[in-house]
């Protein structure tokens, strides 16, 4: 049976397909008469609907804010993935993204952009880690919006992250399988969300790892480094930790680091004194940038679905507009192990 198109729809009807386009998706520039006329045609001819037409947002604008904390621009390599994945699961439903970076030293009422305000957009996406004062504002306008990979854990609004806890549990018993019996944790856990999750993920692993096989583990905390809604900072006391946990008569021998941003800086460090990856250390990082496969060595790390997490942020917020009574839903995604040459077994 011949696959029926939009174009075959229009011709039938004798209208542009693109009038065809917006009434499927409910566009409410499209009265009332020609939708019904439109989806009943399309019905009767057989058209393979994307979704039922209960499940498409009654928009408003058609329009969608992204918010994002203005540091956030200069790590677009992980964040421009995530857009790029809103952007064209927002583009399958005929809906437009709207950018807005966000100086979080200003009040909501100066910070959040004026199509918040006026009702120009039909809702939001919020990104990383904006102040509770913004969450708070636009839940005091009732205003529909979801957040992605955030600080604030409210179940009242619906939230997709990576899963952290999963990915470190995993990454960290990479490093304790290749023989590392005295391992470091290397990041500020409190300064987000996933750091604390892979931080608790890199506690559990030890620990199962312990029980399960009587071997003994030790575990050490190398803090100074983190990322926070101001971009990545580095302390001055972090080289001299981080160098000192590295060497020594029993020095650390495999570093878990919260992200790929840390392990760069932790290799730097670590070379700049002398201690070479993997000779000396093995180092694991998390979030699969592209510079872990152009470095030296190339950085083992753990895989975030970007793109994914962006793809289902979009569709949370059409079903949150289309439903705004909807229970909300926290949404964790898989992530995966990637092995390169910074993690070798140790046999000391």
């Amino acid at each position: 049976m011949k696959k029926v198109t939009l174009q075959m729809i229009a011709d039938h009807l004798q209208v542009s397909k693109a009038l065809v386009s917006k009434a499927l998706s409910n566009d409410p520039a499209v009265n009332d008469g020609t939708k019904e006329t439109i989806w009943k045609t399309a019905e009767e001819m057989g058209y393979r609907f994307k979704m039922s037409r209960k499940t498409i947002p009654a928009a408003k604008t058609g329009n969608l804010a992204v918010l994002m904390p203005r540091a956030y621009l200069d790590d677009m390599e992980y964040w421009g993935k995530v857009l790029h994945g809103i952007e064209n699961e927002l583009q399958n439903h005929n809906f437009s993204m709207i950018l807005s970076s966000i100086d979080i030293s200003l009040s909501p009422k100066d910070g959040l952009p004026s199509s918040i305000h006026e009702r120009k957009v039909d809702g939001a996406i919020v990104m990383g880690h904006l102040p509770d004062s913004y969450i708070n504002s636009l839940k005091a306008n009732a205003f529909p919006f979801m957040m992605v990979d955030a600080n604030l854990l409210d179940p009242s609004i619906d939230h997709v992250l990576a899963n952290n806890f999963l990915g470190a549990y995993q990454a960290t018993t990479y490093l304790l399988e290749a023989g590392h019996r005295r391992v470091a944790f290397v990041g500020d856990e409190h300064t987000s969300w996933s750091f604390r999750e892979r931080n608790r993920g890199f506690i559990e692993a030890i620990r199962d790892y312990t029980r399960r096989t009587g071997k003994e583990v030790t575990y050490e905390f190398i803090a100074g480094v983190g990322v926070s809604g101001t971009g990545m900072y580095v302390s001055p006391e972090f080289a001299a930790d981080l160098r000192a946990q590295a060497s020594g008569e029993r020095p650390v021998t495999g570093l878990f680091c919260a992200n790929d941003l840390t392990a760069f800086e932790a290799l730097r460090f670590l070379a700049e004194g002398g201690i070479h990856c993997p000779a000396d250390v093995s180092v694991v990082g998390f979030d699969d940038l592209t510079l872990t496969e152009i470095m030296h060595p190339k950085l083992t790390t753990v895989r975030v679905p970007k793109s994914v997490i962006g793809s289902r942020a979009a569709q949370l917020i059409l079903r949150r507009i289309n439903e705004p009574e909807a229970t909300a839903e926290h949404v964790l995604l898989s992530t995966e192990l990637v092995e390169r040459a910074s993690v070798s077994e140790y046999k000391g």
